[in-house]
């Protein structure tokens, strides 16, 4: 149950994480956002939200069925 909870823990602040990084992106605008894209993580700006908005829906579908799981037990 407590690997369940710092599973839960550490999806949850990877989440965070992939939103924080998706509002700085929106916060730079097109041409900035675009270079720290390039720089930073090496791919172009829509791809790269595009990446980052699925992986969050996934990691919040990951949360949402561990905590149903740890309910059941």
């Amino acid at each position: 149950m407590m690997v369940g909870l710092a599973a839960i823990l550490l999806l949850l602040f990877r989440a965070i994480r992939n939103l924080g990084e998706i509002f700085y992106l929106w916060k730079l605008g097109i041409k900035r956002g675009g270079f720290y894209a390039v720089r930073v993580w090496g791919a172009r700006l829509k791809p790269l939200i595009v990446l980052l908005v699925i992986d969050t829906i996934v990691v919040l579908t990951l949360i949402f069925n561990l905590s149903v799981r740890i309910q059941l037990f």
